[in-house]
């Protein structure tokens, strides 16, 4: 018993090593090497009219990526889970993608700007609690969970992780992630899903599986919460843009000061409400100048499919990433400078091509 008990533990540990060294194709392919961005649209902005408390660092749209792609990928997999289990969800793909494009958005950067040492410190800390999430879960999914899967979702607890991953990338879209309610959805995890019903084995290993990733990610939560109120101050929930005119009026619109050359100083939504907030601007015929203070160049990642041929004007593809779940969507970062943004969003609205996020710095 001894000996099968090592001989079990030893093909543990050779699985692992091969599933996790296995050489694999990049999941995110760069437009070319090193720097693809015209170096004079990562130029700093040395007279802004933005207001000095109101102004963020220009490399900050390229670093933000990797800081959302851990919404967009939460996001991809809720749309996965309402369709199939987790066990069949390419968690390796995702943690390669968070680091190749985190690799390729700082290529563009570096050398350009000064280096923005702890917002590198940040995406250090939640890529590799990421990654180490990803990984464990990967290496569940391939060594136990495939014993119990079903592929289709027809557990309870399926289901539950289903509405549980909408919920959770629902919230993270404008607020931190280990704000988030882990409490109250594992006391629902515990008094909805029936102990009775068909897949006996699934229904408890996914109780076992699910409560323990509400435990610890609670528990985690609570000391990141606990940390980042120590080490960085509170994020404002504003953008705020320099606009050459207001061309029309807008409800709602909060205008901060006008200057004498009708120029307007305006506050935006920061997060996820700045991509419809700032598509409406373009749409009324706003013209952008400044956002956060700076006229350099500005990230945003829109969604299409692969077999569509996608022409981009006066706009710098960076970088394409195919979705790991759904080989029919890909997602394309896009630069373009500051002054060139509304005439970009009119041609992808004109165009019906879905815009994900724009990295308001």
């Amino acid at each position: 018993m001894k000996r099968l008990r090592i001989l079990t533990f030893c093909s543990l540990i050779l699985a692992a090593v091969i599933f996790f060294t296995k050489k694999r194709n990049p999941t995110t392919i760069a437009q070319g090497n090193g720097l693809v961005i015209q170096k004079k649209w990562l130029q700093i902005n040395k007279n802004p009219q933005t207001p000095l408390k109101s102004i963020r660092p220009a490399d900050q749209t390229f670093l933000t990526f990797p800081e959302w792609y851990l919404v967009f990928s939460p996001e991809e997999q809720a749309d996965y889970f309402k369709r199939k289990t987790s066990t069949g969800f390419p968690f390796m793909s995702h943690t390669r993608q968070i680091w190749e494009g985190y690799y390729i958005v700082n290529e563009q950067i570096k050398y350009n700007f000064p280096t923005n040492t702890g917002y590198h410190f940040m995406i250090g800390v939640i890529g590799t609690s990421a990654s180490l999430e990803y990984s464990m879960k990967a290496w569940y999914e391939t060594i136990i969970g495939r014993l119990t899967d079903t592929d289709q979702v027809v557990t309870d607890e399926d289901r539950f992780n289903a509405k549980y991953a909408k919920d959770y990338v629902d919230f993270i879209k404008d607020r931190p992630w280990y704000e988030f309610d882990f409490k109250s959805q594992l006391v629902s995890f515990w008094s909805e899903p029936s102990f009775l019903g068909n897949h006996f084995f699934r229904k408890m290993e996914r109780k076992y599986l699910l409560t323990s990733e509400l435990m610890v990610k609670f528990a985690y939560g609570k000391l990141i919460g606990l940390g980042t109120e120590t080490v960085y101050d509170q994020a404002l929930p504003t953008t705020e843009v320099l606009v050459s005119s207001v061309p029309v009026a807008v409800p709602g619109l909060q205008i901060i000061t006008k200057y004498t050359d009708k120029s307007a100083l305006i506050s935006l939504p920061r997060y996820d409400k700045f991509n419809p907030a700032i598509v409406d601007l373009a749409r009324n015929g706003f013209i952008f100048k400044e956002i956060a203070g700076n006229n350099s160049a500005i990230l945003l990642t829109i969604l299409v499919s692969p077999d569509e041929k996608t022409t981009i004007k006066n706009a710098q593809i960076v970088f394409k990433q195919p979705f790991a779940s759904n080989p029919k969507m890909e997602r394309i970062a896009l630069a373009v400078p500051v002054k060139e943004l509304n005439t970009l969003l009119l041609q992808l609205d004109a165009d019906k091509i879905k815009i994900e996020h724009i990295f308001d710095f």
